[in-house]
């Protein structure tokens, strides 16, 4: 019976490192505009005032006082975000390395009219262009992250195995995986976060539910294992 009850208990923590590091690679943290006709005015403003070219700032500035600008902007979704997942980076990057380029749909920038489309257009091609500027720094930028993702899931793995042993080292696996990766996701985005702000002050980064959830639990694993392993295999000695 107390066998079975040590068995059970492993099978327990194996089921909470496997719901955990699902969650930790699964689960986003949110990059949100709240309003994108405000951005999209503030970065063109910021275009026009470093621009030598009289001419385009002449276009701007009628186009400004006939309101075509704002009827323009209104065309623009109101709201958008992006999701920011381990699962989300590595695809997006071996869609890039297929491709050697990406697309609005690989960004979920919505098309929903000609305006949108002729944004996305705009934004893509900035986007690539600085791609294939820094190809070198981007590819060794992705073989390094492919490391660290593949990495995260061997430290998965190998935690879950010391569970099902009985080792009570696997906190260290727990501790380096849980925390770890929570930890290097939020570095990641903060970083990104701040270079975007360089532009745009409105935008803002959210931390998902399911993503502290996963925190949490592999932080409960980590706490627990310990104790509860001294007790069963000290009632297993009694016996």
């Amino acid at each position: 019976m107390r066998r079975f009850g040590s068995i059970l208990m492993r099978l327990v923590f194996t089921v909470l490192l496997c719901v955990s590091g699902f969650l930790l690679l699964e689960s986003p943290v949110i990059m949100a505009v709240p309003n994108v006709p405000q951005m999209a005015k503030t970065l063109i403003q910021k275009s026009i005032d470093q621009s030598d070219n009289d001419s385009f700032k002449g276009t701007y500035r009628l186009a400004k006082e006939l309101g075509v600008e704002d009827k323009i902007l209104e065309q623009l979704p109101r709201k958008y975000h992006q999701n920011i997942s381990y699962v989300s980076m590595y695809n997006l990057s071996v869609t890039y390395r297929e491709n050697g380029e990406l697309t609005a749909k690989d960004l979920a920038l919505p098309a929903n009219n000609k305006v949108q489309e002729a944004v996305n257009y705009v934004i893509i091609n900035n986007i690539n262009d600085n791609l294939k500027k820094n190809k070198k720094d981007v590819n060794q930028t992705i073989a390094i992250f492919h490391y660290c993702f593949f990495g995260l899931i061997i430290l998965f793995a190998i935690a879950i195995i010391l569970v099902l042993f009985g080792k009570w080292w696997a906190s260290i696996a727990i501790l380096l995986t849980t925390v770890g990766s929570f930890g290097a996701l939020q570095f990641y985005s903060n970083n990104v976060l701040h270079n975007l702000q360089m532009q745009y002050h409105g935008i803002t980064l959210i931390t998902s539910s399911a993503l502290w959830l996963g925190l949490a639990i592999g932080l409960v694993a980590l706490i627990l294992w310990p104790p509860i392993l001294k007790i069963t295999k000290k009632n297993g000695h009694d016996n």
